[in-house]
């Protein structure tokens, strides 16, 4: 797991680094748009974003120090990578949809 540095322009608001974001080994379709009522929670319920080294891209795997948070009445979570919004399954910890 690499631990990069802090970017220094004022984009990123928090210095909290936990590692790398891991390809999958195996190619995943992501998941069709989710419902609206998902991107409202997420994009009002925003939480501390972690950064990581690599892309947020589908099918990516996240570390286990990264905190995943929940969605009401949803089977994915969500956490903000690189200030990115992400839906992630719990179980693998891969990302199956960016929001955009």
């Amino acid at each position: 797991i690499a631990v990069v540095a802090p970017p220094t322009d004022d984009i990123y608001t928090t210095d909290t680094y936990t590692g790398a974001i891991v390809s999958g080994d195996d190619a995943i379709e992501p998941i069709a748009r989710p419902p609206a009522e998902v991107g409202t929670y997420v994009t009002t319920h925003r939480v501390e974003p972690v950064y990581l080294e690599g892309e947020v891209v589908t099918g990516a795997v996240l570390p286990d120090t990264v905190e995943l948070r929940e969605i009401p009445d949803y089977n994915y979570r969500y956490v903000y990578v690189n200030n990115q919004p992400a839906l992630v399954d719990p179980g693998t910890r891969r990302i199956v949809y960016v929001m955009r």
